[in-house]
């Protein structure tokens, strides 16, 4: 499993709390969430949204042709039969709801904050989005971002009066999705901004910046 995809994640957690996934998978899938509490974390919040579906849930008694079809295809010797047939119609409309909830979850949605770094003269370099989860960042380089091969740049949560909290490394190129654990998630709770900083390959060893910090960006919630 790829920890850089969220959506694998969702997906795996999805069918575990169902009970769909089985077997060696589902035995694989126990051993990453005792070792991982970003896996842990998914599955508690697939519970969670697979109970609040059920109380949204309207009871629905069946039509007497239900019942009266039933009753057809369990008489005399095709019972047998018949309740293969209807668990097989019950099996089908489980996958097609299971289908329709995680449609609706893993569905692309509305990042809760962004931010974009930029020059001092506004030349964007970097934008920032904390997922609608709350559980990774997407950071994509998308101006002209260049600094020596001996060197980092290393993304900062600035939570108020309370000391920066490193979210990862920025990538040069491209993006990237950066999993957050609680203590980035907390401190993106209250950062009214994200700051970069120059740090050595690796990022900071102390926890803190190191080098100089070279942008301040405000934190836009949506």
């Amino acid at each position: 499993m790829k920890r850089d995809i969220p959506e694998n994640v969702d997906l795996l957690a999805a069918e575990f709390v169902i009970g769909t996934l089985v077997g060696r998978a589902r035995r694989s899938f126990e051993r990453q969430i005792a070792r991982d509490p970003f896996v842990a974390r998914r599955v508690r919040a697939w519970e969670d949204r697979f109970v609040l579906l059920a109380l949204r849930l309207a009871p629905v008694a069946p039509s007497p042709a239900v019942w009266e079809a039933i009753e057809r295809r369990t008489a005399g010797g095709s019972r047998s039969g018949g309740w293969r047939a209807i668990a097989a119609a019950i099996a089908a409309v489980a996958v097609l709801g299971f289908g329709w909830v995680v449609w609706q979850e893993l569905r692309p949605r509305e990042p809760q904050a962004t931010a974009v770094v930029a020059t001092e003269v506004g030349a964007p370099l970097w934008r920032v989005a904390l997922a609608a989860d709350g559980d990774y960042l997407e950071v994509e380089a998308v101006g002209d971002v260049s600094y020596p091969s001996d060197r980092a740049r290393e993304l900062w949560a600035l939570p108020g009066e309370a000391a920066p909290v490193s979210l990862g490394l920025m990538p040069a190129t491209g993006r990237v999705r950066l999993a957050l654990d609680d203590r980035q998630r907390a401190a993106l709770a209250i950062a009214a901004n994200v700051a970069v900083s120059d740090e050595p390959p690796g990022g900071s060893p102390t926890g803190a910046p190191t080098g100089a910090v070279l942008y301040v960006a405000p934190l836009a919630r949506t």
